[in-house]
Parts: structure tokens; C-alpha cells; sequence
């Protein structure tokens, strides 16, 4: 992280100043609108077309990779019982048959709840 941090940072020190409301502003509305207008980015510097390029990909590999949970709503887990994880060592006794209290399955008891 700290290498794509130098390495933006002496990229942008040695280009010059780039006025992005002029031209990429108006590109992205251009494409918001279904009609894209290619002029409007062609004076964008180099980076400034890696920047979209990297954002464009991200963005169309979304759906496809981990990422996409993001949007999902795990409202279920707001309602759950914390999970205690506890050892089972030597100095434990053996099981007598009716469960302990904390050792249920994870993901029973607490959705029959929440469908009552």
C-alpha cells in the first residue's frame, strides 16, 4: 500500500495541473446520459484515463467477485445470540446427553425465533 501510495504521489508531482470540471466532469455526464462524448476526455492527461480505465473495471468485475456482498442487508445477524467459542480440554467431563447450556448448533435457535 505504502509503494502505490509513493508511487501516485511522484506521478502527480510531475505532471502538471489538470483541470478535470472541464473535461472529465462533462464526460461522466455525457455518459450518465447514454451519449458519450469522446472529445471531452481526449485532452484528459494519461492518468486521469488509467484512473477511469481501473475505476470502469472495478466496477464491471463487481458482480462477479466477493465484493458484491456488500449490498447485501445480513439484518438476520442483528438478532442473533453472540457466539461464545469455548474449548473442549482433557478436564472437561464427558457429555450426559441433554446438550449444555452454549453448546446449541450455530444457526437453529436463533432463526426458529425469528420466524414465531
Amino acid at each position: 500500500m505504502d509503494l502505490a501510495v509513493a508511487v501516485a504521489v511522484a506521478v502527480g508531482a510531475g505532471s502538471e495541473a489538470h483541470n478535470y470540471r472541464e473535461s472529465v466532469s462533462p464526460w461522466f455526464r455525457s455518459i450518465f446520459r447514454l451519449q458519450p462524448d469522446v472529445d471531452a476526455m481526449a485532452s484528459a492527461p494519461v492518468q486521469v484515463h488509467v484512473h477511469v480505465l481501473v475505476g470502469m473495471l472495478l466496477f464491471a468485475a463487481w458482480p462477479f467477485t466477493r465484493l458484491v456482498h456488500a449490498f447485501t442487508a445480513p439484518v438476520h445477524y442483528l438478532f442473533r445470540p453472540y457466539i461464545v467459542y469455548r474449548s473442549r480440554d482433557a478436564r472437561t467431563p464427558a457429555p450426559t446427553g441433554r446438550p449444555r447450556v452454549g453448546w446449541s448448533p450455530v444457526g437453529t435457535s436463533d432463526r426458529d425465533r425469528t420466524t414465531r
